[in-house]
């Protein structure tokens, strides 16, 4: 049973105080030089502003965790999928997002989740891949990042020019539980040649040469 701090933490009245906490995070961040975490905030605009550039209207999200990426992009995408491997934490965004049509929750292993989904596009999307384990009540599935799956699906298929953003770019340099940056790229160029990898931000953005 979840406690009633666990409640105020993360369930509906976070939902009203996470984002004014987010805009002192962002300022408190600017005031540092834009050292330390990167708040979330500049995440949310790293993929309205890559969706725009690329005109993107599909977002597929792994890690929905508590749903806040997908409310704060819920205006800027005719579609939205986002897959999440908790059970609870899935449930908890069924129904913050029950009245958001195009708000489409799986659940499921991301790695193998994009399998299938991504066949089914029929358009372009941009992917928001934030499945990763990072402690607290984040899951961790049979290892602590399905990323590499997760790019073989969304690269391998040659349809579309997709373009991924990677958040936790830091846990890629320093977590022995995450492939390397460099093992990143030794991955996706035996998936295509055609790919660009560059890191800002906390977030490793990769994208067709071709899309720009």
């Amino acid at each position: 049973m979840t406690s009633f701090a666990g409640w105020i933490a993360t369930g509906p009245p976070a939902y009203v105080v996470r984002p004014v906490y987010q805009r002192v995070e962002l300022g408190l961040w600017r005031a540092r030089g834009r050292r330390g975490v990167v708040p979330h905030i500049v995440k949310q605009r790293a993929v309205r502003e890559f969706a725009r550039s690329h005109g993107l209207r599909v977002l597929v999200e792994t890690g929905t965790y508590l749903g806040d990426m997908v409310w704060a992009l819920r205006n800027d995408f005719r579609e939205i999928y986002t897959i999440e491997l908790d059970p609870d934490l899935h449930a908890r965004a069924v129904g913050r997002f029950r009245r958001r049509p195009q708000v489409h929750l799986l659940q499921g292993d991301s790695g193998k989740v994009l399998a299938e989904m991504v066949g089914d596009l029929t358009e372009p999307a941009l992917f928001w891949l934030d499945g990763h384990f990072s402690g607290g009540i984040t899951a961790h599935g049979a290892s602590a990042t399905p990323v590499l799956d997760e790019l073989a699906h969304v690269f391998g298929d040659g349809r579309h020019p997709h373009v991924a953003l990677i958040d936790d770019a830091g846990d890629f340099l320093a977590n022995p539980d995450y492939p390397s940056i460099a093992e990143l790229k030794s991955h996706l160029n035996q998936i295509r040649l055609d790919l660009e990898v560059v890191v800002a931000d906390n977030i490793i953005r990769v994208l067709p040469n071709r899309a720009g």
